[in-house]
């Protein structure tokens, strides 16, 4: 596996800094990108397909981004996870910032399952992805950044994790909430390198996974309702907080949960 190396003035980054994110094709990954690229950094967006990898390459050419590299990745596989980060390695040489935002929001018809309805794969496929891909993105990732002295680690959580939802099923909160305490203690591990680790937990955001629901429109006005700051979020909410914890200005920021909810989670 390679990587096609491009060149791109660094703008709001040091020189030559890269970023991985999982889960790039669309939405909130997508968007993250293409923050990330026009913060200056060279950017590695992961897809399940060559399909979706074209479909990344695409939106970047239609967004004037030059730096954006598009490479398969299943973070549940250990040798996948293993090919990607050496393909950054002999590329780049370096990796410095990653952002695990891989994830699935299984549903029956639109709708989350009750525990006593839950089919054990749906459990299963949903912890392997959330939570073992965020963990094992983490584990191979760390030694580059280690070498740098240097590392940004933000994990995607959700509100799902921090209180009562009614549209994630136990095995997605179950996920998210594992998140939180895994990034607890890996922050703790590596801050002595300079990386720092932190999660973001987003509410109800206008995204393609947002709209597979049933009656989605009834469900973002009843989100809205509850919301203090009147309307849903949408993904540069999201990108910009990436942007700033991926920067030398958070620094002094580990282990801890951003909550992007418009208010709708107050802790």
């Amino acid at each position: 596996m390679t990587l096609k190396e491009t060149s791109q003035p660094i703008s709001k980054v040091a020189p030559g800094r890269v970023a991985l994110v999982t889960g790039a094709t669309a939405g909130l990954g997508y968007d993250i990108v293409k923050r990330l690229a026009r913060d200056g950094y060279r950017v590695v967006a992961t897809a399940t397909s060559q399909t979706n990898c074209d479909q990344i390459h695409a939106n970047a050419k239609q967004d004037e981004l030059s730096d954006v590299q598009a490479i398969h990745l299943n973070v549940t596989s250990e040798d996948s996870v293993r090919e990607v980060i050496r393909a950054i390695d002999s590329t780049y040489g370096r990796l410095d910032v990653l952002v695990n935002n891989a994830g699935v929001a299984l549903r029956v018809n639109g709708k989350k399952s009750l525990v006593v309805d839950t089919p054990l794969e749906d459990w299963q496929r949903t912890l392997d992805i959330n939570l073992t891909g965020t963990f094992l993105m983490s584990k191979h990732a760390i030694p580059l950044m280690q070498r740098h002295k240097w590392g940004r680690i933000i994990n995607m959580s959700s509100r799902a994790a921090r209180t009562r939802t009614i549209l994630a099923g136990s095995h997605y909160a179950a996920s998210k909430a594992a998140i939180l305490g895994f990034s607890r203690i890996l922050a703790d591990e590596v801050a002595a390198y300079g990386i720092t680790v932190n999660c973001i937990a987003p509410t109800r955001i206008s995204t393609p996974m947002a709209a597979s629901v049933s009656n989605p429109a009834e469900i973002d006005a009843k989100f809205i309702a509850e919301t203090p700051v009147g309307r849903m979020g949408v993904p540069k909410d999201v990108s910009a907080v990436v942007s700033f914890l991926a920067s030398e200005e958070a620094s002094f920021l580990t282990g801890i949960t951003v909550d992007i909810s418009g208010g709708q989670f107050m802790p």
